[in-house]
């Protein structure tokens, strides 16, 4: 286990060196035309993997240092920032598989359903918005929104909950994750609405909007914001980008630059 606290402290710090000027070509644009210098970025550095090869990189870029650091991978589904982890997971065992309950095995959930695009590369193993989850729970999710709930009909173990959206009294069945990793999910949304601009039109989802702009309907932008802002970047996500930029070659800018959420979504 130290020599794997080694290499991942190596891997990381290599990478934030090389990450120091990849944001040289941002100058000082604003809204959307920000969005759009930043998927030019991304996408003239993103090398696309393979999807098997997620299992691979989660042993290094979801290890748990900062909340337990007891070398399980963190699984924003079962993880409990304030207390004991009701059950986790560890290095490349209990892979799913099937899974008839909670702590089974754990896969690979896309928080923007890989349904909504039709399976498509790069889409389907963009690392950034694909995070290692309990599979049981993942399946719960489905494809379904985030939003809040005041009563839910399920609730996960770590207190993710599924039920009625009561955010803005909107309605509608939707996934709620603890306010741990809600800022997580927000920004990998935002990176995603960034990163694919320029062919999120195709794709369907009731949260989207139809536009390459704004992306998002107006009340779950809003929610996003909230969530940006509700919980800011932790230690665990900047570890998490730099490994990811090791993977694929390019980052989350709102991880980077929360700031620049509400630069663009205005």
């Amino acid at each position: 286990m130290k020599n794997l606290y080694i290499v991942l402290l190596f891997l990381i710090t290599q990478q934030i060196y090389a990450a120091t000027n990849y944001y040289d070509s941002i100058r000082n644009e604003s809204g959307y035309e920000l969005k759009t210098a930043l998927k030019n970025l991304l996408a003239s550095t993103h090398k696309a993997r393979s999807y098997g090869e997620l299992f691979r990189v989660y042993t290094e870029s979801d290890i748990d240092t900062t909340y337990d650091a007891d070398g399980s991978i963190v699984d924003i589904y079962s993880e409990n920032p304030k207390g004991k982890d009701p059950y986790v997971f560890t290095g490349g065992t209990k892979r799913c598989g099937s899974y008839k309950k909670e702590c089974d095995c754990y896969n690979r959930e896309h928080l923007f359903p890989q349904s909504a695009f039709f399976k498509r590369s790069p889409m389907r193993s963009d690392f950034f918005h694909i995070f290692p989850t309990d599979g049981y729970v993942n399946n719960r999710r489905g494809h379904l929104a985030f939003g809040e709930i005041s009563n839910p009909k399920w609730t996960s173990m770590n207190g993710s909950k599924l039920g009625p959206n009561s955010f803005e009294h909107r309605g509608g069945q939707v996934f709620e994750p603890i306010d741990e990793f809600k800022g997580d999910i927000a920004r990998a949304l935002l990176y995603f609405a960034t990163r694919y601009e320029d062919q999120i039109q195709s794709f369907k989802h009731d949260w989207l909007d139809g536009s390459k702009d704004q992306v998002y309907k107006k009340w779950f932008v809003r929610l996003l914001l909230k969530w940006n802002k509700q919980d800011p970047v932790s230690d665990h996500e900047k570890n998490r980008n730099n490994a990811g930029f090791a993977f694929q070659k390019d980052r989350n800018p709102f991880i980077d630059h929360p700031e620049w959420v509400e630069k663009i979504w205005k």
